[in-house]
């Protein structure tokens, strides 16, 4: 069974019933990922199935978007897009969390009514690069300065002082 997407979802209730939510999401209703954006123009596709295997309920599915990035070379747009695989289990305790497989990311659930553009902002923000660069060979990248490789000039030790210098000039001197 499919339904139309909503800000707000029960994910419990979703995991439980084996639904799928289809539809997009505003990039202007997603306010932590507006710092990182030049422009908050655009929609992310969201495709999200609940599913129940015995005990473990979970939600999979697909975002996907083209961000307009603030590029850290030459502070102009970029365009990045993202595709981004979701493999959440539901977990209602954090002792739960040891027992989920591997491939799933723990989503703690402390009320049954979580905020769709919540989940879709975290995968968002976890798909971003470290840095939103242009690709090789364009135009910002050919104006960049090499790379250099800080190599450490090697540091000659200082001639080490005898402490007992003094006491052979007193001797020498007598």
């Amino acid at each position: 069974m499919s339904e139309s997407l909503r800000v707000g979802m029960d994910v419990l209730r979703l995991a439980e019933t084996g639904r799928t939510l289809r539809g997009s999401l505003p990039l202007s209703v997603l306010p932590r990922l507006a710092p990182v954006l030049h422009s908050r123009a655009g929609e992310v596709s969201v495709e999200i199935t609940g599913d129940k295997e015995g005990r473990l309920r979970t939600l999979r599915g697909r975002l996907a978007t083209t961000l307009t990035l603030v590029c850290q070379r030459c502070l102009e747009p970029v365009v990045v897009p993202v595709d981004v695989a979701l493999c959440i289990g539901l977990v209602t305790t954090e002792a739960q969390v040891e027992q989920l497989p591997a491939e799933l990311e723990p989503l703690l659930v402390t009320e049954s009514t979580l905020r769709l553009g919540d989940v879709v902002e975290d995968e968002l923000m976890l798909a971003l690069p470290i840095a939103a660069l242009h690709p090789e060979g364009s135009a910002c990248a050919a104006h960049a300065p090499p790379s250099v490789a800080l190599v450490p000039e090697p540091i000659e030790p200082e001639p080490r002082k005898n402490p007992f210098a003094v006491l052979e000039r007193l001797k020498n001197s007598h």
